[in-house]
């Protein structure tokens, strides 16, 4: 796992976090996490990417096919084209900097999800909890 200390996303962005995001699991209700609550990430496979929220909420990035690896990726950024909130159905843009840090690539983000309890232990290698 990655320790993200590093954002592409400007400061003002930031100050938004103060609203309360929609009950996950509820129906109808849009799943969405702030960019700035983003504690780490980790590759999950082809096309896919991790990304946790504190230590236990984690989500999974599917995206598009030719993005950049980002297991090998010092950090990253995460960018939704509609305001500060990544959230389920949001057209979202994941950005990876080169090994020197010189140039970036971008990467459309062809859904968000949120996993389950479990399946969030089992990414981060622990026990889900009861």
């Amino acid at each position: 796992m990655h320790q993200t200390g590093w954002t592409l996303l400007p400061l003002a962005l930031l100050a938004a976090c103060t609203s309360e995001l929609p009950a996950a699991g509820v129906a109808g209700a849009q799943q969405c996490f702030w960019n700035s609550q983003v504690t780490g990430f980790s590759d999950a496979g082809a096309d896919r990417a991790i990304v946790n929220i504190g230590s236990r909420e984690s989500w999974e990035l599917e995206l598009s096919p030719g993005c950049p690896d980002v297991d090998y990726a010092q950090r990253i950024g995460i960018v939704s084209r509609g305001g500060s909130r990544i959230c389920t159905g949001a057209n979202v843009e994941l950005v990876v900097p080169d090994a020197s840090g010189s140039n970036t690539r971008r990467c459309l983000v062809r859904g968000v999800r949120q996993l389950s309890p479990e399946e969030a232990a089992a990414v981060r290698g622990r026990v889900p909890p009861r």
